[in-house]
């Protein structure tokens, strides 16, 4: 490739923010974006935006799925649309990979969205497979985009790649659609009754804030997601995802059910004394808290600080 003579934009599934744009709900972009207080929105236009937040756990963020939803609200050609890019994907690996990794690359694309969001072990992996085996065939999946990492860093300071540690690290899928589609889960089932999902599927929830942190993301740039583990023996304290914004460090726990009472969230606060407010993600409506501030599900823009401006092409 000639230096300085081409450019590389990273591309993601669509965001919410854009599968909101391709339903005409322009209005509820501009309320997403420009809500700046914690005080509550309306309930009426709260639960609206879960029920589309539902729909997109189900649909993802594939385009075709999405354009094929827009024109049609039919769940089962969406499903249809997912099972085809599966397949094309694991057709794709005979292209892209040495014949003796194929088998490790489809063993791995058929697992991660069964581990996804939690410490990734290779010997979880069914098949009695070392990690040397399947080491390079992970790696390929995470350069063409197919996985992401999501690293651990103890988050003592900017930038956040220089206190990690990546050997240890978690994984998300592509897009959440297709990982329940390979999954085999019901996605329909979010259509119904999206907040009682919510609670039931939080590996779900939790990698679609990675995705959303992914497309919110520069362009121009690769970015790399991080996560923060108390490195103890008598603690389990995690926060889901730490984002770097400006010289700050923002912390992000998700929670997919009842808020609790976000030890793990308080904890890095407490330790990091650098860090301002943290934020909670759930289903809950706009609301703070000492220095935690809840966002609901769908605001993940907020978070990542998206301004009207840059979103002036959705519309």
């Amino acid at each position: 490739m000639p230096v300085g003579r081409v450019s590389s934009l990273y591309m993601y599934p669509l965001s919410f923010l854009e599968f909101l744009a391709a339903k005409d709900e322009t209005l509820l972009i501009e309320m997403i974006i420009e809500h700046k207080e914690p005080n509550p929105i309306s309930e009426a236009v709260h639960q609206k935006l879960l029920r589309l937040l539902g729909e997109y756990l189900a649909v993802g963020g594939m385009p075709e799925a999405v354009a094929s939803w827009c024109e049609s609200g039919d769940m089962k050609k969406c499903t249809a649309i997912h099972h085809t890019v599966v397949d094309a994907y694991r057709q794709d690996f005979n292209k892209y990979v040495q014949k003796f990794q194929v088998k490790y690359a489809d063993l791995l694309f058929n697992f991660v969205p069964a581990a996804m969001s939690k410490r990734f072990k290779f010997t979880q992996a069914p098949g009695e497979y070392r990690k040397r085996d399947l080491q390079p065939a992970l790696e390929l999946l995470v350069k063409a985009g197919v996985v992401h990492r999501i690293i651990h860093t103890s988050g003592a300071g900017i930038p956040l790649g220089a206190h990690a540690k990546p050997d240890i690290f978690k994984l998300i899928f592509l897009d959440v659609a297709l990982a329940q589609s390979i999954l085999g889960i019901d996605a329909a089932s979010w259509l119904l009754n999206p907040e009682t999902d919510f609670l039931n599927k939080g590996e779900i929830t939790e990698a679609f804030a990675g995705q959303e942190i992914l497309a919110y993301s520069a362009f121009g740039l690769k970015p790399q997601l991080y996560f923060w583990q108390r490195q103890t023996r008598s603690s389990e304290a995690e926060v889901d995802y730490l984002i770097q914004r400006n010289h700050h460090i923002l912390p992000v726990e998700v929670k997919s059910g009842a808020p609790g009472a976000l030890k793990s969230l308080r904890l890095f606060l407490d330790e990091h004394k650098g860090t301002s407010h943290g934020i909670r993600l759930s289903a809950m409506n706009y609301a703070a808290a000492d220095r935690l501030y809840s966002l609901p599900l769908y605001a993940m823009a907020a978070a990542m600080n998206i301004t009207k401006e840059q979103t002036t092409s959705l519309f």
